[in-house]
């Protein structure tokens, strides 16, 4: 009896050493890990937009003279070849009669050179013939057709700055300023009105530069209004040049929906949802599996359950990924979840194995 409580207490005491001896002995770590693929990579954006006017700016006078009438104001809506100001055209009437006149005895001078020239030219064969006196009517005759030509373009501007008094429309639009006012007196390059053209725009953006390269030029951006309705647009084309301020590029887009319906005015901010896609497929990793160590990017690298700590080089960022320029490979096994706690060349679990 002695001998089996003996044996009893003993096998107590080797199993409570067994136990303790387990929960003193160190286990190995627990990690996520992930593979190291190569895809196409896409993703989205938004970035604020507005809206560009075709047809927005100041207009000015093409001729001179006192302000007779101005017919337009803030505010009203007018469509090209409307009349909007008229200037006094006394002056300028006065002045086109005058050129009218001028061009008119020009115009007569000219034909009375041109037939004593063919009376000359008639006596070639003539003994009275003079040669000098014929080149002296030819030289007459060019004259007269410089004269001419220098009257007939005085008469032209003269002709267009009457009819340039009556000040129209240049395109459809709604007033937007006006710069003038009866009785003011306008030179030629005068503004007189703002107007703008809400029916008649594009659409801009300023997109980072490092965006440009992987913008999705095939795919329709979409524009988010306030009210979550969705209005579609492209890409028209780019300016190639950088903002060096803000390190962007300015992008146009073609509206792909009814202008008239949309209700959108110059200048409004809208915002636009952007798609990108590598134009080849590229090696990404879980930007989870990246820890920074002395200013460098590293990962730990699997390798028969041990982690093996990685310098990599990082490029584009695609939502939850990363793409890997250097130091991995296509397959390559890193951790995702549990490398904070890793150090190098430590032994591990993987998770589920």
């Amino acid at each position: 009896m002695k001998k089996l409580f003996f044996f009893i207490i003993l096998l107590l005491c080797n199993l409570q050493w067994y136990i303790l001896n387990a929960k003193a002995a160190p286990q190995n770590p627990i990690v996520v890990v992930e593979k190291v693929r190569k895809e196409y990579i896409s993703d989205s954006f938004l970035i604020v937009g507005r809206v560009a006017a075709l047809e927005s700016d100041t207009v000015s006078v093409k001729t001179f003279g006192p302000v007779e009438e101005v017919y337009a104001k803030v505010g009203d809506q007018i469509n090209k070849g409307d009349i909007l100001l008229k200037i006094e055209t006394d002056e300028l009437l006065e002045d086109k009669v005058n050129k009218e006149g001028e061009l008119s005895e020009s115009l007569a001078r000219l034909e009375l050179e041109e037939k004593k020239l063919e009376r000359l030219k008639a006596l070639m064969q003539s003994p009275s013939f003079k040669m000098a006196e014929y080149e002296d009517q030819i030289n007459i005759v060019k004259a007269a057709e410089g004269n001419l030509i220098k009257i007939t373009s005085q008469y032209n501007k003269a002709k267009i700055a009457y009819d340039d008094a009556k000040f129209k429309a240049p395109y459809s639009g709604v007033i937007s300023k006006r710069l003038v006012t009866k009785g003011k007196y306008v030179n030629i390059g005068d503004p007189v009105f703002e107007i703008i053209n809400k029916e008649k725009y594009e659409l801009e953006a300023n997109v980072p530069l490092d965006k440009m390269e992987y913008l999705d030029r095939k795919k329709n951006i979409e524009i988010i209004l306030s009210d979550n309705q969705i209005l579609q647009t492209s890409i028209k084309s780019f300016i190639p040049k950088e903002n060096p301020d803000t390190r962007t590029v300015l992008v146009r887009l073609l509206p792909l929906f009814d202008i008239k319906k949309a209700n959108l005015i110059i200048n409004q901010n809208i915002n636009l949802k952007m798609y990108l896609k590598s134009k080849n497929k590229v090696k990404t990793i879980n930007k989870d599996a990246i820890l920074i160590k002395d200013n460098k990017y590293v990962v730990y690298l699997i390798e028969n359950n041990i982690a093996k700590i990685k310098p990599i080089i990082t490029g584009k960022s695609y939502k939850n990924y990363i793409e890997i320029i250097d130091g991995l490979k296509v397959g390559d096994v890193v951790v995702t979840r549990g490398n904070e706690r890793l150090t190098p060349n430590q032994k591990v679990q993987i998770e589920g194995k």
